[in-house]
């Protein structure tokens, strides 16, 4: 009986930092979603610069204005948004890598 008490508590215990876990792996995934999302806006905007291709930037403006609309965003508060999660991604990056010797 007393393991069996032992076990529940442990179990009960681990719930909360499981979920804890859980809420940091999907932080990070978050930032990492949104810099990636942030990368790609970038990169569409210096194709389009680079090659000029005729109709190019109406066609990024309005898919970019789409993506905004469809998460209830601001232009400028997505832009913001990304400058924080660039910020925050490199943060991690550098804290992930091994120390130099």
């Amino acid at each position: 009986m007393k393991i069996a008490l032992v076990t529940l508590t442990l179990i009960a215990l681990s719930f909360p930092a499981r979920a804890s876990e859980e809420k940091s792996v999907q932080d990070l995934m978050l930032v990492s979603k949104m810099t990636g999302a942030c990368g790609v806006m970038q990169q569409m905007g210096a194709f389009q610069s680079s090659t000029q291709m005729p109709g190019g930037a109406e066609v990024i403006e309005r898919f970019w204005k789409t993506e905004f609309a469809r998460l209830g965003k601001t232009q400028a508060q997505f832009l913001k948004e990304c400058e924080a999660s660039i910020a925050l991604y490199t943060q991690l990056w550098a804290a992930s890598e091994p120390a130099k010797k």
